[in-house]
């Protein structure tokens, strides 16, 4: 079901992408870097609309980007049996659903704008229509997968049951592994994509007023970013501590970083509120993902280790406690 969601809501949103690219190729363009914070006065509704619909296309195509992320998270939440990622996932299903049907608000509310000008909104009708096919189809697949979400849950909490037994302790500390993994993986999608398009933004005006020491900090993080995830990964996995505090001073300077964008994004009158959203998400998934890996820090050494690898160590760490569990099985007793 994640695979057939990912096809066709791609399919869609390359289509709705190219119809607004169009459109915003009939529209005149503003001489202002961005005529959405530009008095409506001095900038015509067409100039406007223009800019936005630019906009609109990253938008687009960050949409397409969530959904490859959404599907390796699928994949990746049954093999794992990630009770927490199955069910955050059909959470932000939801959540992509309503920004589905924010899309056709949004764009709905242009196309009546620029009825009342000369200019030809064919490409921005099509594009209505297939936003709302769009909004209808992400419902469904959401609802479904919501189901889906839940009986695997549930499955997977009596196999991890199985798997770390009924010790209370042991449970607890690898649910809160579960949380920090998974706040990882969202750190994946929303610190990279934000940083990504950031550093795009930066190098677009670095052209024009020169490099800025705030475009160093940013590019510098925006590379370490993936890197560094996959190294808070093992740190937790091998239990080592001095990595951990690594990852955390590395929390720190992505914070800093996050401040840098809002200080730019801020401007007055700026309306491109999903760009904030965005960066308002990952600023506070940067605070949850440190808080994680605090709590997670401390729980190190106290038996989790063997449940929590990958790869080849957690072949071995299987067989050698599947092999203890048979030894314990046919044990006889003598007396």
């Amino acid at each position: 079901m994640a695979t057939l969601q990912c096809v066709l809501i791609i399919v869609l949103q390359t289509v709705i992408c190219s119809q607004n690219t169009l459109q915003a190729d009939l529209l005149p363009h503003s001489g202002s870097d961005n005529a959405l914070i530009t008095d409506s006065i001095q900038t015509s509704i067409p100039e406007q609309a223009a800019d936005r619909l630019g906009r609109i296309k990253w938008e687009n195509i960050a949409f397409i980007g969530f959904q490859v992320w959404f599907l390796g998270m699928a994949f990746d939440a049954t093999v794992y049996q990630n009770t927490a990622e199955i069910l955050a996932l059909a959470i932000l299903n939801v959540i992509c659903a309503i920004l589905g049907a924010l899309e056709v608000v949004d764009g709905n509310k242009w196309l009546n704008l620029l009825k009342n000008t000369g200019y030809s909104t064919m490409p921005l009708s099509v594009a209505e229509k297939i936003e709302i096919a769009l909004s209808v189809m992400i419902m469904l697949f959401a609802v479904i997968l919501a189901y889906l979400s839940y009986e695997m849950s549930r499955q997977f909490g009596w196999n991890i049951y199985k798997k770390i037994g009924a010790d209370v302790q042991i449970q607890k500390m690898y649910r809160m592994f579960q949380f920090f993994v998974l706040s990882l993986k969202i750190d994946v999608f929303t610190g990279f994509l934000v940083s990504l398009f950031s550093v795009c933004y930066l190098i677009h005006v670095a052209i024009k007023q020169g490099l800025m020491w705030e475009s160093v900090i940013e590019l510098i993080v925006t590379v370490l970013i993936l890197p560094m995830l996959y190294f808070a990964r093992t740190a937790g996995s091998v239990e080592s501590k001095v990595r951990m505090i690594i990852f955390l001073i590395f929390q720190v300077l992505e914070f800093v970083h996050y401040c840098l964008i809002l200080t730019e994004t801020f401007q007055p009158s700026n309306n491109w509120y999903t760009w904030i959203v965005l960066i308002f998400i990952g600023l506070a998934f940067n605070v949850i993902t440190s808080v994680l890996a605090f709590m997670c820090m401390r729980n190190f050494g106290k038996g989790l280790k063997p449940y929590v690898q990958r790869g080849s160590t957690k072949q071995k760490q299987d067989v050698e406690m599947n092999k203890s569990k048979v030894q314990q099985d046919w044990q006889i007793d003598d007396d």
